[in-house]
């Protein structure tokens, strides 16, 4: 069985030399992240940043993320992780939630002009001190604080085992994220729970393309690294440069939502792609159907690491070939009565919550622990014990959990969760817009798509483009709608809410026009 390094600073110290993470063509070793980790740390004392302080971390996959999270981490500060594409209204809100002592973001092309997001977090948190990465301007820049003259010498993370060690944002039926607070031991945990699983070591190679702002991506990045590996990251996922790293970098562990095992089979040339090095892929977020699963054993020749969790810090997974092929997500202890539930059990709950079904009863997947949720500045949304997923499943007899869709009304976009609220509130300031609502729909690629619904305004409606460009500034790349639905009227309830399942039902039989976005 594999046991991960105690932290990144030991794994630096064991494989100074080895090569580290790969990105853009140019490779680190261990002792070149090191550096670049022991340098921020200490620019961030400099700076008055320490114990217990927020940092915001905006930045895409790349080397540079790796060391901000472990200089966050350095210092006993808590590395807050959130999408590249906010906008810059967004990323003020969650400057101010999070009362951030630092905000690190880059200009790139399609993110907010800098001075834009200044002024944003300047208004909303003027205490947030703002580092830049790719431009001038801002407080600071990232590249000065990672050259800066001092370096800490032991950078072990100081975080006692109660100690929060980074916010996991996870959306919310209104559209605000929650921030789970989580600790480092919790962390080291949940990627050894992975590492026994599939028990990667140091000659294995890991493509990573999921983003190291959400939970699955920054614990496999770790992980990789933690086992002596070498880490290979993309800041955009590509189907044809991940077949091409795969082939050149001789890559071994390969994760990817079903979403992106499906681009990368629709791309795959056996001719030119060779991925014969590959040992693993690993899947999560939504089901997998089982045509894909047996075109990823067949021909990727790869064994297969499936998981189903949450923000949470929940999860089940499974390695075992039958289950998954059955559409399982794994194994697990079923809880019965309702009480103080140990960690690693789930319930069947009946609609209202309360009451534990009998196994193989289809219900509302809970999982429990001994010790609840904590939420950042919410203690009361922790509840009994017990996380209510908003995910429909039953667990047969032996143990075997299925999961057979959602309950909540989160769309489920490529394993990215979209607030429908969010959405339509930002449509229905279109001036072509009377009304909107907004429901998932589905998508072979996705999963579920975005699907607004609008009813014309007296100006006449906007077409999917043009809505696309109005939302561009205030709504993350991955919350624009995907399919635009003129309707008449949106259904609603007695006591004025949308009416999903109604209008879902005009979706699927077109409304009066239908369109479907395709990029580029």
């Amino acid at each position: 069985m594999s046991r991960l390094e105690p932290s990144l600073y030991a794994a630096c110290r064991r494989w100074p030399n080895r090569p580290a993470v790969t990105f853009d063509g140019t490779t680190i070793t261990y002792a070149e992240l090191g550096r670049g980790v022991a340098r921020l740390a200490a620019s961030y004392r400099r700076l008055g940043i320490g114990a217990g302080d927020r940092i915001v971390c905006q930045l895409p996959n790349s080397p540079e993320h790796v060391m901000a999270v472990n200089a966050a981490w350095a210092v006993g500060a808590i590395h807050v992780g959130t999408d590249d594409d906010l906008t810059a209204p967004e990323l003020a809100w969650l400057a101010e939630r999070t009362e951030a002592a630092a905000l690190l973001f880059r200009s790139h092309a399609g993110a907010p002009d800098p001075a834009a997001t200044e002024d944003a977090v300047r208004a909303a948190s003027p205490g947030t001190r703002l580092i830049v990465s790719g431009a001038a301007g801002a407080d600071h820049r990232l590249d000065d604080l990672l050259a800066g003259p001092d370096e800490i010498e032991d950078w072990a993370p100081p975080h006692g085992p109660d100690d929060t060690g980074h916010l996991l944002l996870t959306s919310g039926t209104t559209g605000r994220p929650k921030a789970v607070m989580e600790t480092l031991p919790g962390c080291w945990a949940k990627m050894q729970f992975f590492v026994d699983a599939f028990r990667p070591g140091p000659d294995d190679v890991h493509l990573l393309y999921l983003p190291m702002s959400h939970v699955f991506g920054l614990r496999l990045a770790m992980l990789a690294l933690l086992s002596g590996g070498r880490l290979i990251l993309m800041d955009r996922f590509s189907p044809r440069r991940a077949l091409h790293l795969i082939a050149d970098e001789r890559v071994t562990v390969l994760p990817g939502m079903p979403a992106h095992f499906t681009l990368l089979f629709d791309a795959l040339d056996p001719v030119q792609h060779h991925v014969s090095t590959l040992r693993w892929a690993i899947s999560a977020a939504s089901t997998l159907p089982r045509p894909l699963v047996d075109r990823i054993y067949d021909e990727l020749g790869v064994e297969l690491l499936y998981v189903y969790g949450c923000s949470e810090n929940f999860t089940v997974l499974t390695t075992d070939r039958d289950e998954i092929r059955r559409g399982s997500v794994g194994h697990v202890v079923f809880k019965g009565p309702v009480g103080t539930p140990p960690d690693g059990t789930i319930a069947v709950l009946d609609p209202g919550g309360t009451d534990v079904l009998t196994s193989g009863t289809v219900g509302e997947i809970a999982f429990g622990a001994a010790h609840p949720v904590r939420y950042w500045k919410d203690p009361d949304a922790a509840g009994d014990g017990w996380y209510r997923t908003g995910d429909l499943g039953r667990v047969d007899p032996d143990g075997t959990v299925y999961i057979l869709g959602r309950i909540k009304e989160l769309v489920n976009r490529g394993g990215l969760h979209v607030s429908p609220t969010e959405v339509e509130t930002a449509v229905r300031l279109h001036p072509g817009v009377a009304d909107a609502a907004v429901v998932a729909t589905p998508d072979a690629v996705l999963g579920e798509a975005v699907c607004a619904c609008v009813v014309a305004g007296p100006a006449g409606p906007p077409d999917l483009a043009g809505l696309r460009e109005f939302l561009a500034p205030t709504l993350a790349r991955h919350k624009l709608p995907d399919e635009l639905c003129l309707v008449d009227t949106i259904p609603r309830t007695k006591i004025g809410k949308v009416d999903r399942s109604a209008l879902q039902a005009m979706v699927r039989d077109g409304g009066r026009t239908r369109e479907r976005w395709r990029a580029g």
